[in-house]
């Protein structure tokens, strides 16, 4: 019986969304700078969030899903309670490092 109801409890958890993935880490620039020479333009991202933050790393989410590594931030707003953010997304060679200014910049948005 105590099995059978730790079994019910740890599938509750999972129900509830307590026990989902975390989500990936991806590996995407985020800079106000234009990016470096010889990067291809994969489109434009716009996103929003509870918070910047939030916003931000949803921002990254579809650079990385559409095969960019570098994004231009156009814009970042608070907007009725919620964050909004656009800008250009990148698919910058790795070789170079992506955004980093010949002249170092405080302009790196974390």
């Amino acid at each position: 019986m105590k099995r059978l109801m730790m079994v019910m409890v740890a599938g509750a958890f999972v129900v509830s969304g307590c026990g989902s993935a975390p989500e990936k880490k991806v590996d995407v620039q985020l800079m106000k700078n234009d990016p470096p020479m010889g990067c291809r333009m994969v489109g434009d991202v716009q996103s929003k969030g509870d918070d910047m933050n939030e916003a931000k790393a949803n921002l990254r989410q579809q650079a990385a899903e559409k095969g960019g590594n570098y994004v231009r931030l156009d814009a970042l707003n608070l907007a009725g309670g919620d964050a909004v953010a656009a800008g250009a997304a990148f698919q910058c060679q790795k070789s170079e490092p992506a955004g980093k200014p010949a002249a170092k910049s405080s302009e790196d948005i974390h």
